[in-house]
């Protein structure tokens, strides 16, 4: 990785002047990568249709058209009540409410808008490794390098884990900032990648920026800015961490799932054997489900070994030994980390660069050369894509269950789940499209003594249990008995309604428990009841630093209940107690955030008088 420019000022600019009016222009090379990323995304979109690869369907899709639908409603939804007796939602930064180019969502309808952000995306990762190659490299080169990188299977299998796409993409574009020495735009860069939803990826582009750099004042600059404009996030984000399984530490066997052995990596040359599902069935892992890069690629990356490029011959070893996991890391104490092949895409970066400087090593003095590689390169990554790329119709109705089921009580999963039947199984984010509340979440940070709790309901499923949670419906491929009763079946699922399961919200007394009446939001909770003695209001939701609550318009003092739910005491007769979520944490962040776009506002106007 080539981590300064030793030119003279004169020199760099009549470069870029060279640059521009030389074979391959930025214009015409910029237009080039987004028609060849636009060739991906043109069909789809003329049919008004979705990618439907694993987390596309169950997770992202349903994701963002909540957030969607909570936005557009003038709610920001800093609580989402219907997984997992409630998760932080703001505070999850995959959810990009403070990113903008998520707001496609809130103007445009919700296919298009899906489809054009990942398009976005990647042209945006392609025009980011073209400038940071162009800098040192011909222009055909520097193109040539970012379409290998733009359509490696690394990349584009980060289509349907979208957040890790989004993240990735900035990532270029940051060490281009951090080449040009403008630590401003790279601090923009650096805070993007981490509102765009992936905060391990954001951390290595900010390492990465550290080391091209190298000039301890722009990397300062750069430091600041990225920290005040990803506030309103990041402390958020933070608070979230403070109390989830990764700051309690996960299993082993959970951080280094889906590492990739040091067989996998021959993969990068060897076309993919693909089953049905679309992955390549010969991988150790399956994270990234295509690693192939091109037969033609990793010859020119070979020949783009010399001195000036044993940066990203670093790179890339160090992506082999991280994404080798057990093998290599198991003593280290990464407990905020899991899925190494996460890590694979940076080698995709690495194995790019050094391609590009080996065809700008060899490329003849021709035109029409560079264009007759670029071919080749789409010719050969982009068909082995293919089953990466499956579309549907958008489907918000993919549960094949009443809406009665999870709507006034939770459902509980029992037995393992066939990753096959994702929509019997209402698994990922599927119940957010029709609100039915899940007694899990699919979110990648959860709250460690919910999950320890929702452990002990699946492994002694006793009736005390499932009130406490409180489960109502129960999804499973298991033959229930008597009280259980049988509803309704869909594939090989069957669901059971658990006739004593107890309501979302409870008055607890001596006497025995009282039903009460609750309405459920994104940043408040409203209980009615009429206790005919004093008692505790439980609430089935999680509790949380944020939650308030009051009694008849007064401030009460809130309880935990069971260790882990909203419960507050009430006197004898008819209340009214509002939950209300208020996180200072935002509010902190987002001061933080207005203080620091106005300060570059103001630096900038300032120097633009001078």
């Amino acid at each position: 990785m080539e981590v300064t420019d030793r030119r003279p000022p004169s020199s760099i600019h009549n470069s870029q002047f060279t640059i521009l009016n030389s074979l391959l222009p930025h214009r015409f090379a910029l237009t080039l990568i987004f028609l060849i990323a636009l060739t991906i995304f043109l069909a789809p979109l003329a049919r008004r249709e979705l990618f439907t690869l694993r987390d596309h369907l169950d997770y992202f899709q349903p994701l963002r058209w909540f957030t969607a639908q909570e936005l557009r409603a003038g709610h920001l939804p800093l609580w989402n009540p219907y997984n997992a007796s409630g998760e932080a939602w703001l505070a999850n930064p995959q959810t990009n409410v403070f990113y903008p180019p998520a707001w496609l969502f809130l103007v445009l309808p919700f296919e298009t808008a899906y489809m054009l952000f990942l398009l976005f995306h990647l042209v945006l990762l392609g025009w980011g490794a073209y400038l940071f190659f162009a800098r040192d490299l011909s222009p055909g080169a520097a193109m040539a390098g970012a379409v290998a990188l733009m359509l490696s299977g690394p990349v584009l299998s980060l289509l349907d884990i979208n957040n890790n796409l989004a993240s990735f993409a900035w990532i270029p574009l940051a060490l281009w900032c951090a080449a040009e020495r403008a630590p401003i735009r790279g601090g923009f860069a650096l805070a993007l990648a981490f509102l765009a939803g992936e905060p391990f990826l954001a951390a290595a582009a900010a390492v990465m920026y550290v080391l091209v750099s190298r000039k301890a004042r722009d990397v300062a600059i750069a430091a600041l800015v990225a920290f005040g404009v990803s506030a309103i996030q990041l402390l958020p984000f933070l608070e979230l961490i403070a109390g989830s399984d990764r700051a309690a530490g996960m299993a082993g066997e959970l951080i280094f799932r889906d590492s990739m052995p040091l067989r996998d990596w021959l993969r990068l040359v060897v076309p993919p054997s693909l089953d049905a599902s679309g992955f390549d069935a010969r991988l150790g892992q399956h994270f990234i489900p295509i690693v192939y890069i091109g037969i033609v690629v990793a010859l020119l990356a070979f020949l783009g070994l010399r001195r000036r490029t044993l940066g990203w011959l670093a790179l890339l070893a160090a992506v082999v030994i991280i994404a080798a996991g057990p093998s290599l890391l198991a003593h280290l104490p990464l407990t905020l980390f899991r899925y190494p092949a996460r890590v694979v895409p940076l080698a995709a970066l690495a194995i790019a660069a050094l391609a590009a400087a080996g065809w700008d090593r060899i490329r003849p003095n021709r035109r029409w050369v560079d264009l007759v590689l670029i071919l080749v390169v789409v010719a050969d990554l982009l068909p082995r894509a293919r089953p990466l790329l499956q579309t549907a119709p958008f489907d918000r109705d993919a549960v094949p269950y009443p809406r009665a089921i999870g709507a006034d009580s939770k459902f509980l999963r029992v037995g393992d789940a066939d990753p096959a039947r994702r929509a019997a199984w209402i698994s990922g984010y599927l119940n957010l499209y029709d609100r039915r509340f899940d007694a899990y979440t699919a979110a990648p940070i959860a709250n460690e003594s919910y999950l320890r709790f929702h452990r002990q309901v699946l492994a002694h499923p006793t009736a005390a249990t499932l009130n406490a949670l409180p489960a109502g419906w129960i999804l499973t491929s298991l033959a229930l008995q008597p009280p259980f009763e049988f509803v309704t079946r869909a594939e090989n699922v069957s669901v059971y309604r658990n006739p004593h399961a107890r309501a979302m919200a409870v008055l607890m007394t001596r006497e025995g428990v009282v039903p009460a009446r609750a309405a459920i939001g994104t940043s408040h909770a409203r209980v009615i009841v009429d206790a005919p003695v004093d008692g505790v209001l439980v609430l089935a939701q999680q509790d949380a630093p944020s939650w308030r609550v009051r009694v008849d318009g007064k401030n009460a003092v809130k309880r935990r209940v069971f260790g882990l739910f909203l419960g507050v005491a009430v006197p004898k007769g008819h209340h009214e107690v509002i939950w209300s979520y208020r996180s200072y944490a935002l509010f902190a962040g987002g001061a933080m955030t207005l203080v620091t776009l106005f300060s570059i506002q103001l630096f900038l106007f300032v120097k633009h008088r001078r």
